[in-house]
């Protein structure tokens, strides 16, 4: 009777298997729909699949193929969850329909075309157990509602109370899509997505280069397509930025998104928290690879200081160089533009001044401070700057010494925003107690100072040809000298540190606000609500 109960028992694993979800992101153009229309013709898998799609007429099938497919168009709708935190919004849409697929039990396998413009992290927290207790509470908040729709509010806080999608399916593999003729142009434009995109808000204020960064950094699969359009040395030099941004992705060249099927389908690779955690700049910060390798041109290296920035000194360093994006936070009644030269003449009106304030106006004329077209040739065109495709870390204002900011760049973009108070200034017994991470903070500190730091790592082109040495040049001229340092050490230790800092130096940086330490962090942080300089 053993091999009967052992065949039983196997059969009701496989009833109560949740359904497998491959999704697929990329720009409008990168390949995803001939990606889709091979895997629904493909007679290798044997899959019966269901497809969640933007647009079914976008399918180029025969509609009698379709038949012995699930295909679904949606139209995107996000629920707003009620915890405060702006990015977990969870798509009602793809709830609904995912959830419909797997109780149904019609398909074998699920394949989401994510729409060109969204992040896959967001729809992957739909998915994942991680966020079960989240989802779970939205339900009840959802199910609490009085206005809307109170028939679809119903359904969805039913399936969000149960857990989430993360109980009856599982998300299998995230596949991103890059265009090889357009990749490494997407690193140098200035465009927004409402530049390209018709269906998006004009609201919206993502830009091309962020997204595309976030598509990348988050796939267990990037597939480099189109690769017949652009020469090998190019698909090559494409590889290596990938490779930098997201070291433990599989990467795939293909021609008209043609691959083996099974490096995309039913491969078990994806887990939030590595997904989470594989950046290349975090992987570089935490030293799980070689941050001085350079493959195909392109080049990585960590810069670290333990000296504070002199906020001065780093705005004049960035702002002829990036659109500069930081997260709005401004006292009523108080208006705040950083990008203009409020420090001009603040003190005494000094009428020696005079001549460098026209080479400042000079300089504004052919640099419209609110032109990113103008930034980007400026970076462009500056030897700095120019070959830097991504840096991303950890900031230290001499002005703020209780906050680390967050330093993101892609491209022309480059976003600075407050994020938690640094560790040493956290009450001890506030700190996790789990030993191993408590020892991995302490390593962060050095002297009097704690754990206040520079740590960004920077990844772009020319590196071993000078490059490395300029940006540290650079970054290095905006530190504090000793003298200031020295000024700096006093003030902190004053009864009235706040005031004494900024009578010390200039700070035009947009407020940062103090957010509880234990707030819901993500990793790889990807922002929204921010406006640009």
């Amino acid at each position: 009777m053993a091999p009967a109960l052992l065949i039983d028992d196997q059969h009701k694993a496989e009833g109560q298997r949740r359904l497998p979800v491959t999704l697929l992101s990329g720009f409008l153009g990168s390949g995803k729909t001939t990606l889709l229309e091979n895997i629904l013709t493909s007679p290798d898998h044997g899959l019966r699949i269901g497809v969640i799609v933007n647009d079914v007429g976008a399918l180029n099938i025969d509609a009698a193929l379709l038949t012995s497919h699930d295909v679904t168009r949606k139209e995107e709708q996000v629920v707003a969850m009620q915890n405060g935190c702006i990015c977990c919004t969870l798509r009602g849409d793809l709830l609904e329909e995912v959830a419909r697929l797997a109780e149904e039990k019609q398909v074998e396998y699920l394949v989401i075309e994510s729409s060109g413009v969204s992040e896959p992290m967001q729809v992957a927290e739909t998915f994942s157990e991680e966020f079960a207790d989240m989802h779970i509470a939205a339900g009840y908040d959802l199910e609490a509602e009085e206005q809307g729709d109170h028939e679809a509010n119903k359904k969805l806080a039913q399936i969000l109370k149960a857990g989430g999608l993360s109980k009856v399916a599982r998300l299998d593999t995230c596949v991103t899509l890059v265009d090889a003729v357009n990749f490494m142009q997407d690193f140098a434009t200035a465009d927004f997505l409402v530049d390209r995109q018709t269906d998006v808000p004009q609201e919206d204020d993502r830009n091309i280069s962020d997204l595309q960064v976030d598509q990348v950094e988050f796939a267990d699969v990037v597939i480099v397509n189109k690769c017949d359009l652009v020469s090998k040395e190019e698909v090559n030099r494409i590889k290596g930025v990938v490779k930098k941004l997201n070291p433990s992705a599989k990467v795939v060249s293909t021609i008209k998104s043609r691959l083996d099927l099974k490096e995309i389908l039913d491969t078990r690779l994806f887990s939030y928290e590595k997904a989470a955690l594989s950046a290349g700049w975090l992987k570089s910060l935490n030293e799980e690879i070689n941050p001085e390798t350079e493959e195909y041109g392109i080049g990585t290296f960590i810069y670290r200081a333990r000296r504070p920035f002199h906020p001065a000194r780093l705005w004049d360093m960035i702002k002829s160089v990036f659109v500069v994006i930081q997260t709005e936070y401004q006292i009523e009644g108080e208006e705040m533009d950083v990008d203009e030269d409020e420090t001009d003449g603040a003190e005494g009106e000094d009428d020696d001044s005079d001549e460098g304030a026209d080479e400042d106006t000079d300089m504004e004329d052919e640099q419209p401070q609110l032109d990113p077209k103008a930034r980007l040739a400026s970076k462009m065109a500056d030897a700095t700057f120019g070959p830097l495709l991504r840096s991303k870390g950890f900031l230290w204002l001499a002005t703020r010494p209780k906050m680390y900011g967050e330093w993101s760049q892609a491209g022309v973009m480059l976003t600075i925003s407050g994020q938690d108070l640094w560790r040493c200034e956290v009450p001890d017994n506030e700190w996790p107690t789990d030993p191993e991470t408590r020892k991995a903070i302490t390593r962060d500190f050095d002297g009097k100072w704690g754990d206040r730091r520079q740590e960004l790592v920077f990844i772009g082109q020319q590196m071993r040809n000078g490059g490395e040495e300029r940006l540290r040049k650079a970054l290095d001229n905006c530190l504090l000298n000793d003298e200031e340092f020295s000024n700096w050490e006093a003030a902190m230790e004053s009864d009235d540190i706040e005031e004494k800092l900024n009578e010390l130096f200039e700070d035009g940086f947009e407020d940062w606000i103090e957010t509880s330490h234990e707030g819901h962090d993500h990793t790889n942080g990807h922002n929204h609500g921010d406006h640009k300089h």
